[in-house]
């Protein structure tokens, strides 16, 4: 995950193209108009909260957990 504002952008891309070409699956989303360490303000930016939540998504179904339910 990568902000579009984010100096590093292409270097992570290069680094998700990289890995692919290794056969490692990636999965590379980046989030039009933040900046570098928008995922730590979740609770002010939208798109630090969506992923966050892709985040967890993706643990979720590497180690075959399901969500856990507020009740």
């Amino acid at each position: 995950m990568f902000g579009g504002a984010d100096p590093l952008v292409d270097e992570g891309v290069q680094y998700a193209d990289m890995l692919r070409m290794a056969g490692v699956p990636v999965e590379l989303e980046i989030y039009k108009g933040v900046t570098h360490e928008f995922i730590k303000m979740g609770r002010v930016i939208a798109e630090a909260r969506q992923a966050h939540a892709a985040i967890a998504a993706a643990l979720r179904a590497a180690l075959g957990t399901s969500p856990v339910v507020d009740k």
